[in-house]
């Protein structure tokens, strides 16, 4: 069975976009994708802290990771106030961290796009 094709967003994001071009031309996938956002109105405070400690330390995050970064949220929550300090807790946290690129080794995977200098159109003058 062939290996499912890696996201367009991924292969820009990981560099092999650059590495191999062609392979990446053509595709149709969604654009704009959005910020991040504030933390919904159901997480408790500790939660909705946590959500701002995240979109800080990870500020690549977008709006299609809100889902994941929610229980991400919930989990780290538990961790700070010593409600649950169990592995499979702690694992758990582990695996959502590194899968919102936040662990060492995925984040070295990640390439943020510099943000494309203001056009000054009196640029030509000087």
């Amino acid at each position: 069975m062939p290996r499912p094709k890696t996201p367009l967003g991924k292969a820009i994001l990981t560099g092999a976009a650059k590495k191999d071009p062609q392979r990446y031309r053509g595709r149709n996938e969604p654009e704009g994708l959005g910020e991040l956002g504030g933390p919904p109105n159901y997480l408790n405070e500790t939660e909705k802290v946590v959500w701002r400690a995240f979109a800080e330390e990870l500020p690549w995050l977008v709006h299609s990771d809100r889902a994941l970064l929610e229980s991400a949220c919930i989990l780290r929550a538990r961790v700070q106030v010593q409600q649950d300090l169990s592995a499979a807790l702690l694992r758990e946290l582990r695996l959502h961290v590194s899968a919102l690129g936040g662990s060492p080794t995925n984040r070295s995977n990640i390439q943020v796009p510099e943000a494309e200098a203001e056009h000054n159109p009196f640029d030509r003058f000087a």
